[in-house]
């Protein structure tokens, strides 16, 4: 990690980034220009963010800088576990998920592209140390594959769960624990087929079944605790025995507070839609699901491993797909614009700001 020399001026310097799609997700994986973060393993950098410097997580997903539909950001930081290569600290704009699937995917691609760790001609296999806790990574070629699997296990936190909605009638759902909490409601229930001419109908009924389910439905974490209300709404589709997988299912996720729904199928959704085959016996270890996205896009994911968790029946779960680099460029920050947030930025970019960065942010090659 090399100290980066900026524009020395009081209120205006740089972050550095570059831009990685999974499936039609944009990830914005920023690599320098960010200051020391307190905090020694990666889940208290998140919290400090989180509860201390909101303002970074804003200035890079919101406008004038962001803007995108399905736009996500996560901050190279150093890790704290044995063998990880680098830590990331996801920001979407809910807020902080412990785990995502296709942000740990974009990491990985950003840092292997961007030189900033060595790319083997074989298959590269790195450790990340997220949030949650250590994912292990195995990278194709130049990039052309990738997969991972997260060490924190997956599981169903709640079977058939229901409220009342307004306008909808009885929603019924599970909830799936993959990363954050994932309410998985049955698509054809609502007379949805998850094709990409639904998405206005789509959003709508999320917003009105999150505005209840926010509510009434509190879940929480065996080690994370309270993570908040409700954020995430999973479209089921009918699973249906696969070519490609054992099972072929399409699926749509929401995230709040957003206009639309995301892009990719996701890793961490994808992996809730495991989780529920997986508790109805529907699934059984080394057994795959390829999830589709109302874009064509696709995701496969394996159950490799059932284990105990805090005497929970959980899972392991291997998350492949494909991304791609799609820009590397330089951010400006200036404090004396009006639309650049203020709510604790300074505080993880003041040492960037007096010339000089602390050299924990990643270099660009």
């Amino acid at each position: 990690m090399d100290k980066v020399r900026v524009g020395a001026e009081v209120n205006r310097g740089f972050i550095d980034v570059v831009d990685v799609h999974v499936g039609g997700d944009v990830h914005r994986i920023v690599l320098g220009g960010v200051g020391s973060i307190p905090g020694f393993t990666v889940r208290e950098k998140m919290e400090y963010l989180r509860d201390e410097a909101d303002g970074l997580r804003k200035l890079l997903l919101h406008e004038p800088r962001g803007g995108h539909p399905s736009l996500y950001a996560d901050i190279i930081v150093p890790p704290s576990i044995a063998g990880a290569a680098a830590g990331y600290v996801i920001m979407e704009m809910m807020g902080y998920p412990y785990m995502s699937g296709t942000n740990t995917m974009s990491a990985a691609i950003a840092l292997l592209e961007a030189g900033c760790i060595p790319m083997k001609d074989g298959p590269t296999e790195i450790a990340l140390e997220a949030p949650a806790g250590l994912v292990r990574v195995t990278a194709k070629g130049k990039v052309l594959g990738i997969r991972y699997q997260s060490d924190t296990p997956s599981f169903l936190h709640t079977r058939n769960q229901s409220v009342d909605v307004p306008g909808i009638g009885t929603v019924q759902f599970d909830i799936a624990w993959t990363g954050a909490f994932y309410p998985l409601v049955k698509a054809s229930d609502f007379g949805f087929k998850l094709v990409r001419d639904e998405e206005e109908a789509l959003v709508r009924f999320a917003k009105a079944f999150l505005a209840e389910a926010r509510r009434k439905v509190k879940v929480v974490h065996p080690v994370f605790g309270d993570e908040g209300p409700l954020s995430f709404v999973q479209f089921v589709g009918e699973p249906e025995k696969g070519t490609e997988a054992t099972f072929e299912c399409r699926g749509c996720n929401y995230v709040f507070p957003g206009d639309s729904v995301v892009r990719s199928p996701a890793g961490v959704p994808t992996t809730a839609m495991l989780v529920q085959l997986y508790d109805r016996t529907k699934l059984a270890p080394g057994e795959t699901l390829k999830t589709t996205s109302i874009f064509g896009t696709s995701l496969k994911a394996t159950l490799s491993e059932e284990i105990s968790y805090h005497g929970l029946d959980a899972v392991r779960v291997q998350i492949e797909g494909s991304g791609w680099a799609t820009a590397q460029s330089r951010l400006v920050v200036d404090f004396d614009d009006p639309l650049t947030p203020k709510d604790g930025l300074k505080k993880v970019l003041l040492e960037h700001f007096k010339g000089e960065q602390s050299g924990e942010t990643w270099r660009l090659s």
